[in-house]
């Protein structure tokens, strides 16, 4: 009767420890399926490949702020993108809160799509200010590296001078505005003239003028830092930029996937009242489509900024 009653007891516990390794193996199971899940869901979500920053001035004491990003096939559009508001003294700066911006449209330009995100208008007083995005990470295959790249944030952002304006055209202070959407299909072995001025424009007649910048990685509180492993684009083959014609010329050597950056700087009377910083990215093939469809080309009319 005791063997009986051990073997029992034995047998209960084994059934216990039985299912604890099933409940445990299986939760364990679960929570990897979503983490995997989380993780691929973040993937697509940091395939993000340009973008630019603007702010348009709708009152004497307000602006609205405007973002656009390209992503690729794979990435997810988010309903609602969150900017970070620095305020400028003296060249430094302190963090003073977030802006959210709400998704406006998403347009297909040439494979990839554009997706314009707007805030609501906002107070803002007369001074300097920086306005920052930053994802998480990006896709490593369109840095210009030669081995594949760690996964640095995407960063894209604007300094601003607010003043008090009449409302009338070279009193406002808006940021340069892109009206049409940068190309970034190159042949291969063959120069392209990117002119920003017709992709540009200047709504208050303010100068312009477009220089080279590095990929960005993070922003403090004076300045932008750059991914220091990444190549100029010099190094993929005759590179120019024209700061006075804002006009940049390549003639890449070799096929693939190529991240830029720009610094577009905007002077009123000698000064410098902003400067955005602008990602993009080149995707330089072999040969074209023959399909204009296939290019994208015939949407560029449909694309609103």
């Amino acid at each position: 009767a005791v063997d009986l009653l051990n073997f029992e007891q034995i047998h209960q516990l084994n059934m216990k420890t039985l299912f604890l390794f099933h409940f445990s193996f299986w939760r364990s199971l679960a929570l990897g399926l979503v983490l995997t899940a989380s993780m691929a869901r973040q993937g697509q979500a940091s395939h993000i490949l340009s973008g630019y920053l603007g702010v348009v001035q709708t009152a004497n004491d307000s602006v609205r702020l405007q973002v656009s990003l390209y992503l690729d096939s794979m990435g997810l559009i988010s309903p609602q993108i969150t900017v970070e508001r620095w305020d400028l003294v003296g060249g430094h700066g302190q963090l003073n809160g977030s802006v959210g911006l709400i998704q406006q449209s998403v347009t297909t330009f040439q494979g990839v799509r554009i997706v314009a995100y707007l805030s609501p208008s906002m107070y803002l007083a007369s001074g300097q200010y920086r306005f920052v995005y930053k994802h998480c990470c990006r896709n490593p295959l369109v840095m210009n590296m030669p081995t594949l790249a760690p996964a640095f944030p995407f960063v894209i952002g604007t300094d601003y001078t607010k003043g008090n304006a009449s409302g009338q055209p070279g009193s406002l202070f808006n940021t340069p505005l892109f009206t049409s959407p940068v190309p970034f299909h190159l042949l291969e072995d063959t120069a392209q003239l990117l002119t920003f001025g017709s992709y540009l424009t200047e709504p208050d007649g303010d100068s312009l003028v477009v220089e080279a910048d590095s990929i960005l990685i993070d922003h403090g509180s004076s300045g932008f830092d750059a991914a220091s492993m990444a190549t100029a684009l010099s190094v993929w083959g005759p590179y120019i930029v024209g700061p006075s014609t804002l006009n940049v010329l390549w003639r890449p050597d070799s096929a693939g996937l190529y991240a830029a950056g720009w610094r577009i700087k905007e002077f009123r009377n000698g000064q410098v009242i902003g400067i955005q910083r602008v990602q993009h990215h080149f995707r330089v093939v072999n040969s074209f489509p023959t399909s204009l469809i296939d290019l994208g080309l015939d949407e560029i009319s449909t694309w609103d900024p």
